[in-house]
């Protein structure tokens, strides 16, 4: 949907932002593809519980790991300098950890 898009989200970007066609599908666009692909490739790897150091005189006993769980919903507030980006990059990130997203634009 952004590639056949591309043009228009641009051109309301240069519209409520003031930017011009190059700076908004630099900022808007291209910059919300790349962040997509990255989470599409990484984000998986990146949800792995991950194992912690624990001090020397613990270790022989305890161990210690993160793990990542959704937490809900998550508020996010956007500031308008890259609406799009900005929404989309976020939201898109929340939805992918399993959580769901309300968002308030500035």
């Amino acid at each position: 949907w952004i590639l056949d898009n591309q043009e228009l989200i641009a051109r309301k970007s240069c519209e409520e932002t003031g930017k011009t066609m190059a700076e908004a599908s630099l900022g808007e666009v291209m910059t919300t593809l790349e962040k997509l692909r990255w989470l599409v490739a990484k984000g998986e790897q990146c949800l792995q519980p991950e194992s912690r150091d624990v001090p020397l005189l613990l270790s022989f006993t305890k161990s210690a790991r993160v793990e990542w769980y959704p937490m809900g919903v998550i508020g996010i507030i956007v500031p308008w300098n890259y609406p799009f980006h900005n929404v989309l990059s976020h939201v898109a990130t929340a939805l992918f950890a399993g959580n769901g997203a309300v968002v308030k634009v500035s």
